[in-house]
């Protein structure tokens, strides 16, 4: 199997539709692409909120990759997949008690705190437990990414310290009980596909953490200068120059690391390893025209990649898509709405989108579908569940999740012991 229609469909063959498949050689190529465009001190960190399947993690972790976990059960796939405390960092705005203890506990290279509030339960816990828990600073910082559609700096949000308010504390920080401050961490902004983007962004990341270092005259270890770097889903958008990124970035890292060799450097990566090696595969249950359109109906939609379907964005684009299975030519594509099962008006995966002539039961793929799949779908609507996800490697088709029943989504379910409701006698109304 040498191209990647032969792949989906040998794992469709397999394991039915819906279903999402991985492309590993791709994958796994995605992150030497980055990993081989920065220099040695700086250390890649998959982050598991795009995507957390076990073993595209452990394929990832198998290469090379740290991880960077949003949650406790993130944590814990991290070291199902081979991770281990000295490579996790692990962030969040919300992190609950239990979180914090079992990070705690492991030992984790360091727990983003993203408020003082969080700073004081994590010295209140660590003081309970008798540690000294590494830790590095988020700030929210004035600077904003260009580039960027969905900013996470510069500007009021729920992620870590304004700047001016981190700055003017951080002796404070760094007095804290059984706290120990490994150094800083900003994330700005993401899906950025400008190189020069990246390297203005990471270049006030690493000033102010000279800015932070002689201030206080404290010694870091760490900086944690994000990533974001994005990947075109849309007709009007280019990929990431990495030579252009590599020019920029590997000099800037040096340099750096020449001046703080003892400081471990952390870029941040989700998107862009995984995003373009995964593929949603739907099949063709029906299709229909309707007030002058013609509608090609799924068995698969919203509820498992509500990213294709445009969920909060205001302006609606189609995620690239083909017919894999159409004999059609490519000079007769015609125009198509692509929808799903749910009863729902904006479960539409692709809009006046042109496909070869489909037919029933062919298998449509949408592609650039391995980052914000079903992880940011509501996959429990109309209780259809989540799909399978298989990964295709080494010419096998591997299932690395089994796709919910009615069985296994109603295992959840608690069936109540209640009193029977009563049945009303109807009302009688006189004439």
């Amino acid at each position: 199997m040498n191209t990647y229609k032969e792949k989906i469909m040998a794992a469709v063959q397999k394991y039915g539709t819906p279903s999402y498949i991985y492309d590993g050689e791709k994958l796994v190529d995605n992150y030497f692409n980055l990993r081989n465009a920065l220099p040695h001190c700086v250390d890649v960190f998959y982050a598991l909120k795009v995507n957390p399947n076990t073993s595209l993690v452990k394929l990832l972790r198998s290469n090379g990759a740290c991880t960077e976990v949003c949650s406790l059960t993130e944590m814990e796939i991290a070291l199902r997949a081979g991770s281990v405390p000295e490579d996790i960092i692990f962030l969040g705005p919300c992190k609950k008690d239990y979180e914090l203890k079992r990070a705690i506990e492991l030992g984790i290279y360091a727990l983003v705190v993203e408020s003082e509030d969080e700073l004081k339960r994590i010295s209140q816990i660590s003081k309970a437990l008798g540690k000294t828990t590494n830790i590095a600073i988020r700030i929210n910082p004035d600077f904003s990414a260009d580039g960027s559609p969905w900013k996470m700096g510069g500007r009021p949000t729920h992620f870590g310290i304004e700047e001016a308010r981190a700055v003017e504390r951080f002796g404070d920080y760094l007095n804290t009980d059984n706290i120990h401050i490994r150094g800083i961490h900003v994330y700005n902004g993401t899906n950025i596909l400008d190189a020069l983007s990246v390297y203005k962004n990471t270049k006030y990341i690493l000033g102010l953490y000279e800015k932070i270092r002689k201030m206080y005259n404290c010694t870091f270890s760490m900086v944690d200068v994000g990533g974001g770097m994005g990947i075109p889903y849309f007709a009007n958008q280019s990929a990431l120059n990495i030579e252009k990124f590599k020019e920029l970035m590997y000099p800037l890292f040096t340099a750096f690391n020449y001046k703080y060799p003892d400081t471990r450097i952390i870029m941040e990566s989700g998107r862009f390893i995984i995003g373009t090696a995964g593929y949603y595969a739907v099949s063709v249950n029906n299709i229909k025209v309707n007030h002058g359109k013609t509608f090609i109906v799924t068995d698969g939609g919203t509820n498992h990649h509500s990213a294709a379907a445009g969920t909060g964005r205001v302006v609606r684009r189609n995620f690239p898509m083909e017919n894999i299975s159409s004999d059609g030519s490519i000079d007769n594509l015609k125009e198509y709405q692509v929808s799903g099962p749910l009863c729902s008006p904006d479960d539409i995966l692709g809009r006046n989108i042109h496909l070869k002539e489909t037919k029933k039961n062919d298998t449509i793929v949408i592609k650039y579908s391995g980052a914000y799949g079903s992880t940011s779908s509501p996959g429990l609507f109309h209780s259809h569940g989540f799909p399978a996800e298989v990964l295709s490697y080494k010419n096998e088709s591997i299932l690395i999740r089994k796709k919910d029943t009615a069985e296994t989504i109603m295992s959840r379910h608690i069936n109540a012991d209640l009193e029977p409701i009563p049945i009303l006698e109807p009302l009688k109304i006189s004439e």
